[in-house]
């Protein structure tokens, strides 16, 4: 029997597809693209978004542990070594952070000047003044005089007795000083709360307006009075008052004939009658003390 068997040989049964060999990658690549159309069907049908979100889910932490790890190996052996190569990457990393921080600053400054240019601009749109913007530098310690010096002088078209204006938040561009004397780059104003400034103003009151004179009262918290206002027209606390225009004929020891009129100053606060005058007391609109920076008025459009 043995003989027998191995004398046959035997034949294993072959199961013979229904599809020709020639056929089958055709048959296989149709099947790949049926299926992959009714994946993109069944996904715009939300059918298997849940599934796909889980999915993301699960493995987005391994994605996020393997990006990690790359970047750390990456920083590994790009990393310098020895001492020489750290204090060199020190060194360039002091450089950078050093030019940055010059950024920074000179950011921060076209800031500081943008907007100080933003209120220049407003101004002049609202009155027809040509001016000259300063950093005021330096505040005067002398008990008795109210000055600042400003960071623009002759070089810059400044002249004695022009009129300087400041603006605070929420306050009107007005009057706080008139230039003293010029330097080549700097300048010095006398502010309008000294007791020895002088200049002509003009109350309005109801539509009607008279011409006085307002002097400088530091003593009284920096507080103006106007005087020379006679009882025919009654002032009242609230009156606003502004430059005369009629500075240059009070003939003081420096020319004021620059100073235009209109230029707002403050209001009246409290009215006092002497006789047949009248004084006021008078509220700047811009407390001198206060500005850090000014305006010049250079000239002004006719």
């Amino acid at each position: 029997m043995r003989d027998f068997l191995d004398d046959r040989p035997i034949k294993l049964r072959r199961e013979r597809s229904p599809v020709p060999a020639s056929l089958r990658p055709f048959v296989l690549a149709v099947g790949l693209c049926l299926l992959a159309g009714m994946l993109v069907l069944l996904d715009r049908l939300g059918v298997i978004t849940p599934a796909r979100q889980m999915l993301q889910s699960l493995t987005a932490p391994v994605a996020q542990r393997l990006t990690g790890l790359r970047d750390d190996i990456g920083a590994f052996f790009s990393a310098p070594r020895g001492a020489a190569a750290l204090e060199a990457r020190i060194a360039a990393l002091e450089r950078e952070n050093g030019e940055l921080r010059n950024q920074l600053l000179r950011l921060e400054q076209a800031q500081v000047e943008n907007h100080f240019l933003r209120q220049q601009l407003a101004i002049q749109q609202a009155h027809p003044w040509t001016l000259l913007g300063a950093e005021v530098t330096v505040r005067s310690p002398d008990a008795g005089r109210r000055m600042i010096t400003i960071a623009r002088g002759s070089r810059e078209g400044v002249r004695p007795g022009m009129a300087v204006i400041g603006q605070l938040p929420g306050t009107l561009a007005a009057l706080i000083g008139i230039v003293e004397s010029t330097g080549p780059h700097t300048a010095d104003v006398l502010l309008i709360t000294d007791i020895s400034s002088q200049v002509s103003g003009r109350v309005i009151h109801r539509g009607r307006a008279e011409a006085g004179l307002v002097q400088g009262q530091w003593q009284r918290g920096s507080r103006l009075q106007l005087g020379q206002i006679t009882r025919d027209l009654e002032l009242a606390p609230g009156d606003s008052v502004v430059t005369a225009g009629l500075t240059g004929a009070l003939q003081l020891p420096f020319d004021l004939a620059s100073i235009p009129p209109n230029i707002p100053i403050g209001s009246v606060d409290q009215v006092r009658v002497i006789d047949q005058h009248q004084i006021a007391e008078v509220r700047p609109f811009v407390d001198p003390d206060q500005v850090r920076y000014v305006w010049v008025i250079i000239s002004q459009d006719d």
